[in-house]
């Protein structure tokens, strides 16, 4: 296991949300390889040169970066902006309180994204972010049952990035749920 900072203290930062008490069962697992297949079929039906639909046309600057402060489940997703002409997706790292699984968190952005015009949508994975506005801090964890591990180290480089975080310290660990 690779890791860049010393273990979450989680008494000093305990869980912020209810969502901490539900257990990922069968019916969140079916519907987050319901989610994933969706987009795997917007892909495929993107990549055989159907344009997105022309609602696209509402085009807007998504932050990459929304991360809620608290402890909080998060998505790591990839999308092609649209008029991308050399096919590089942007990186979008997203928290929300009270998401009761992973897949509550993807759900907001997908319909937004399609909407803006980005297609090759994918959830590479998720996982935890702490955000602790007090001690200017940032940790990225854990997993998502749904959506496997993602690349926290991808994470904490998109936050970085953002701007929005300027003055906090952003850490990265695959260790913890």
């Amino acid at each position: 296991r690779q890791s860049n900072h010393t273990q979450t203290n989680r008494s000093k930062y305990p869980p912020a949300t209810m969502s901490e008490e539900y257990t990922t069962n069968a019916h969140d697992l079916a519907e987050a390889a319901k989610l994933q297949a969706q987009l795997e079929q917007d892909s495929n039906a993107n990549n055989n040169n159907n344009p997105p639909s022309s609602s696209a046309q509402h085009q807007y600057r998504i932050p990459s970066v929304s991360i809620d402060s608290g402890a909080y489940k998060y998505v790591l997703i990839t999308a092609l902006p649209p008029n991308n002409s050399h096919n590089k997706p942007e990186v979008f790292v997203h928290s929300k309180r009270g998401a009761q699984y992973h897949r509550n968190v993807a759900e907001p952005l997908i319909p937004i994204l399609k909407q803006s015009g980005y297609t090759d949508i994918r959830i590479k994975g998720g996982g935890r972010i702490l955000r602790c506005d007090d001690d200017h801090i940032i940790k990225i964890f854990g997993y998502s049952y749904g959506f496997g591990q993602a690349d926290h180290a991808l994470a904490k480089d998109v936050v970085e990035k953002s701007g929005k975080f300027v003055g906090y310290t952003v850490s990265w660990s695959n260790d913890g749920y």
